[in-house]
């Protein structure tokens, strides 16, 4: 592989000699030529891979940081177990959101960015399906105490149709919820199952931790505990899921697995919170994955792949029919960043010679393999 030092005499070489000592933020010049490079062709070398576990009943989880917009290439299950059903399908939003529940086989994903975070939505019928330990749009059953009141149901601000619990977190205390479930075997689940809670705060601040305990009678049980988010920090006025794994569970007596019916949300908190909200609590098993996309992270440093340049060691990981188009970039790219016009022609000369000799050639022999939306507005 060529590195960024050997990249700097060659560009120079392209740009008449031009000194790129001399040359304003000349790393963050070459990271914008990579970007341009994956936005114009699917290259290969520029992917990478990231474990996903997905889980059912979950649809949010977090994207990999360095994926190039959305660009999917393919999403597969665990080691060899892939059959030909397992089609991935790329959908907008709004469609994926309306019938992902309707995947009839394979995986359905989409790309959402919350406050500029990256969230992959995945929806599928191959996970273990879940179980339910309480839909929670309905009171009946379910006991407030220590410094939870006024529990009631709410028809108007739910997690799923028809209603969710909601109730009041008084002073600086715990609150709980609980409830004798009917008795379900789900040995299975034991010690590696995910519980899953959906909840709605009015306030983070006061927000310390959530645990759940789950068991088979109130002094035999496991409970886990957490201060986040499935996706991470805790948000206000919104539904998200906390996620509660039972891998790392604390055991009070000896729960019994094969006859699970008995179920406590303990909620901490340091002040008041007025019109908290809880919509579900189900127990998920996990089905690892893998998720392939393309990134600008071209870059190769102490073996982990980057999209920024620490030094002119760092390693580009490109073969050389994308590492030549590469080259072209970062000249056409310093060349426009400023040259005071001296350059304006050799410039205009790359990239006539990118558009015109380059691309299609590549393009002719190393299709995209980039996974495309199915009905979006551009079909």
């Amino acid at each position: 592989m060529n590195n960024v030092g050997q990249l700097r005499d060659s560009v120079s070489g392209l740009l008449q000699g031009l000194d790129l000592n001399n040359v304003s933020s000349l790393y963050k010049a070459l990271e914008r030529a990579a970007r341009v490079l994956v936005q114009k062709v699917s290259v290969p070398e520029a992917s990478d891979t990231e474990a996903i576990t997905i889980y059912n009943g979950v649809y949010d989880y977090p994207a990999p940081v360095k994926i190039f917009g959305g660009a999917l290439i393919d999403f597969r299950p665990q080691g060899n177990s892939r059959n030909q059903l397992d089609y991935v399908y790329k959908q907008p939003i709004e469609l994926f959101d309306r019938i992902k529940a309707l995947l009839p086989n394979g995986f359905g994903l989409t790309f959402e960015w919350d406050k500029g975070v990256p969230i992959v939505r995945i929806a599928s019928p191959k996970p273990t399906a879940k179980a339910s330990l309480d839909t929670m749009n309905d009171d009946n059953g379910w006991t407030a105490a220590g410094s939870a009141s006024g529990l009631a149901e709410d028809e108007t601000v739910y997690y799923e149709s028809p209603a969710s619990l909601r109730f009041t977190l008084t002073g600086s205390s715990v609150g709980t919820l609980t409830k004798a479930i009917n008795s379900i075997d789900i040995d299975s689940y034991e010690n590696v199952c995910k519980g899953f809670l959906a909840i709605r705060t009015p306030s983070i601040t006061n927000l310390t931790s959530i645990a759940v305990r789950v068991g088979s009678s109130t002094s035999a049980y496991d409970e886990v505990s957490a201060t986040s988010g499935f996706l991470g920090a805790w948000v206000i006025n919104d539904w998200l899921l906390v996620a509660f794994d039972f891998a790392d569970a604390v055991s009070t007596g000896t729960p019994d697995w094969n006859a699970i019916d008995y179920v406590q949300v303990r909620i901490t908190h340091s002040g008041t919170i007025t019109n908290f909200r809880v919509g579900g609590l189900w127990l998920s098993l996990p089905y690892p994955c893998e998720l392939l996309y393309q990134t600008a992270a071209i870059f190769l440093r102490s073996g982990a792949l980057s999209k920024t340049i620490t030094n002119d060691d760092d390693e580009i990981v490109l073969n050389d029919a994308a590492y030549l188009l590469y080259e072209y970039e970062c000249a056409v790219t310093i060349a426009e960043q400023g040259s005071g016009g001296n350059l304006d022609g050799v410039a205009l000369g790359y990239k006539n010679k990118l558009k015109n000799e380059l691309y299609p050639v590549y393009e002719a022999n190393n299709p995209s393999g980039q996974i495309r939306e199915i009905g979006n507005y551009y079909d």
